[in-house]
């Protein structure tokens, strides 16, 4: 994946944040807090972050999430709220995964995500 800024005007590529490749667990409650549900993500920006998952959620729900960066480092949590799911061209699997909008992140864990994203 390209980590360059992509303008929204560039037709499907709705992305304003550089990503990078993050390969991580990510628990979650969602908005019914029925328990936590544990995902792996793909990549990440400061603006989100995609998880892998055959499970759809529904569009706009809100969810807490807590993943770590890098092994041994301290968890980021935040708050966000699913964005996209994508599904695979021939349906041949449900779901392939979902973007996540953070909507509630600390100034902290969003110097770490940055500091994460620009040491590629």
């Amino acid at each position: 994946m390209s980590n360059n800024k992509k303008s929204l005007k560039s037709g499907s590529e709705k992305r304003i944040f550089p990503r990078r490749v993050l390969r991580s667990q990510v628990v979650f409650e969602d908005e019914q807090q029925e328990g936590f549900i544990y995902f792996y993500s793909t990549d990440i920006s400061l603006g989100g972050i995609f998880l892998e998952s055959d499970i759809p959620l529904n569009l706009n729900t809100q969810v807490s999430l807590s993943f770590s960066l890098q092994n041994g480092t301290a968890p980021i949590h935040a708050l966000g709220k699913v964005v996209r799911v994508e599904r695979t061209p021939d349906d041949s699997l449900p779901v392939v995964g979902m973007g996540l909008q953070f909507s509630k992140i600390s100034e902290a864990d969003k110097k770490m995500i940055q500091a994460y994203i620009s040491a590629q």
